[in-house]
């Protein structure tokens, strides 16, 4: 961001001056007091457990001079200037409306229930001709999307991930982007337990739109079952995407072949073809690929440029990583698990050559009411979809996926008991899957497996 006054600030937000002057400036924004410096504004965020404003003497120690507040019984200086608002997070986001405000560049909104970061990765990579900015790691929050809007510089264009987990919280951050046009990948049941329906967890993902001009595009997924004919916003224009080969939709693909679940296909963009070959894994890759070539098809870029850039993406670690070790391969995809996500992994195993298949799945969380039901349905859509050498489980809900399997499986009480199993277990020409909610730490197992003996280098 370009240098920003105190009374740009004290403008943004209708706060109050309290110390120091108008006159200081910032060029960046922090919400971690570890990373405040001389330049910084520091933004000290009130949680349930954790009341930032304790750090406001820390971060002046550092050597930052400009902050929020939402209390008067703070660490004052007279060089520390500091601005009183209401609340600290709605101050961050009126700043990062007006930061937007100052912006000529368009920008991408990406939201979904799964693959939001894949895709964001993909649509900056098949925009890459173009000087991108992206949201950086997992910046796509209530606070983080302000932030993220404040680093952009001098960049053409913007990826910008918008996450969601309740009511209101997509309405409040898509209208500090303003998106240009925006990519919904999916609508599955992740954060269901806050959000109580599919059909809720739409309507949230579709206040995408707040914010967008009239003639602004919506790039939705045919293959999803509440995209296919959603509900229209008047002034908004909708493209579809499928990776099923539906001709109807505006962009397809077409001819698919799976090389150790690395899929190639041709992409059908709006009357032109171009061939793509991923280094990812999986047929919901495809989806991923087909919204970036579809933007970059509507910024009017090289598709053929753009399809190269995309096979340069090996993803990211813990999310579909790919381990060569000694005598086994291994998939960690341990950074989080939903239903759809869980679906989606497992059909990796399908189209992968190895002598034995194995999964090992944990606990999904968050998923309500309806949590046991959704792990029975996993293990049905093994059933159904997949043939495995063997399925291994940890933790209660865990279970319920392999009650019902006719394949080999065990079912563990914690990671240790697994661990323990799983290193005798596996053998030479294995491919393992590992995937389950971050919180059940499932990458602890891999690290064992990792640096386990016989399968080092």
């Amino acid at each position: 961001m370009k240098e920003t006054s105190v009374r740009e600030l004290i403008a943004a937000t209708g706060g109050v001056l309290i110390s120091g002057s108008e006159d200081a400036v910032f060029s960046n924004i922090v919400i971690d007091s570890r990373e405040a410096n001389k330049n910084s504004l520091f933004v000290p965020v009130v949680g349930e457990r954790n009341d930032a404003h304790k750090f406001l003497e820390a971060v002046y120690t550092d050597g930052c001079k400009v902050a929020i507040s939402s209390r008067k019984d703070i660490f004052l200086k007279p060089d520390f200037n500091i601005v009183l608002v209401e609340n600290t997070t709605k101050a961050l986001q009126d700043l990062g409306i007006y930061l937007r405000s100052k912006l000529s560049l368009p920008l991408v909104g990406i939201t979904g229930s799964v693959g939001k970061t894949t895709t964001r990765e993909m649509v900056a990579l098949a925009l890459s001709d173009l000087k991108v900015f992206k949201t950086p790691n997992n910046f796509n929050s209530q606070l983080g999307v302000p932030v993220t809007i404040s680093r952009i510089t001098d960049e053409e264009i913007g990826v910008i991930e918008l996450g969601m987990s309740m009511f209101g919280e997509m309405e409040r951050i898509a209208k500090i982007v303003k998106c240009d046009c925006a990519i919904v990948t999916n609508i599955g049941t992740a954060h269901i337990e806050n959000l109580h329906t599919r059909e809720n967890i739409r309507s949230e993902k579709f206040h995408i739109t707040d914010g967008m001009k009239s003639g602004s595009v919506m790039f939705l997924n045919a293959d999803n079952d509440m995209l296919c004919d959603p509900p229209k916003k008047e002034g908004i224009i909708y493209k579809f995407f499928s990776a099923k080969g539906n001709k109807d939709c505006d962009y397809y693909a077409s001819d698919i072949v799976f090389h150790n679940a690395l899929p190639e296909f041709v992409a059908h963009i709006c009357g032109k073809s171009v061939k793509v070959a991923l280094n990812v894994f999986g047929e919901h890759q495809i989806s991923n690929a087909l919204a970036a070539l579809a933007v970059a098809d509507h910024y009017n870029l090289n598709l053929e440029s753009a399809s190269r850039h995309l096979a340069s993406f090996r993803g990211f670690a813990h999310r579909q990583e790919l381990l060569k070790l000694k005598n086994l391969t291994v998939i960690d995809d341990t950074y989080n698990a939903s239903p759809d996500s869980m679906k989606a992994s497992l059909s990796i195993l399908k189209d992968f050559d190895a002598k034995r298949k194995v999964a090992v799945l944990a606990d999904m969380k968050e998923l309500g009411v309806d949590e046991i039901k959704l792990h029975k349905e996993i293990g049905e859509f093994i059933l159904k979809n997949l043939k495995l050498d063997a399925v291994f489980s940890v933790g209660d809900l865990a279970k319920e996926i392999t009650g019902r399997l006719n394949t080999f499986n065990k079912s563990f009480d914690n990671n240790e008991e697994l661990e323990s199993y799983l290193l005798e277990y596996l053998q030479e020409g294995d491919v393992c899957l590992l995937k389950g909610s971050n919180s059940m730490r499932l990458f602890d197992v891999v690290d064992k497996i990792k640096n386990y003996e016989k399968f080092i280098r």
